[in-house]
């Protein structure tokens, strides 16, 4: 079976766009299961890659696109375990939106880019002052 080049063993393109030197940069994520659960949730529902909905949460943060959460979305319970499990993601974020994320992360304090997209998520699913309110 030929190796797909570019990919992590066991993605899809669906999951992993393939990386190139023009017009990418990538950015390691380590997210607590729960909001990987989130973000691949949310993104199937959308019918969008992770890096694709990861780009449409910066452009709702920096008001470049309205954008709500249907009421059919998925619904999330925290399960056991699921903030002390970690996992990578390696995203492949488009310059212009590294631009706007920049941006916004200096304005909240130059967060990281995990911490910028654990504060999108739990906006994004309801939760703006985080999970103590599930």
């Amino acid at each position: 079976m030929a190796k797909t080049r570019g990919r992590p063993p066991g993605s899809s393109a669906k999951n992993t766009p393939r990386p190139n030197d023009r017009g990418f940069t990538s950015i390691r994520l380590t997210l607590p299961r729960f909001y990987m659960r989130v973000l691949d949730g949310d993104a199937a529902f959308l019918g969008q890659r992770r890096s694709e909905f990861l780009d449409l949460m910066i452009q709702r943060k920096a008001g470049l696109l309205k954008a709500e959460r249907s009421s059919r979305a998925p619904k999330y319970k925290m399960e056991a375990g699921e903030l002390d499990e970690t996992e990578q993601y390696l995203w492949y974020c488009r310059d212009a939106m590294r631009t706007h994320l920049d941006a916004l992360r200096k304005k909240m304090g130059n967060i990281a880019p995990t911490n910028f997209v654990i504060l999108a998520l739990n906006e994004w699913i309801g939760l703006p002052s985080g999970i103590r309110d599930l």
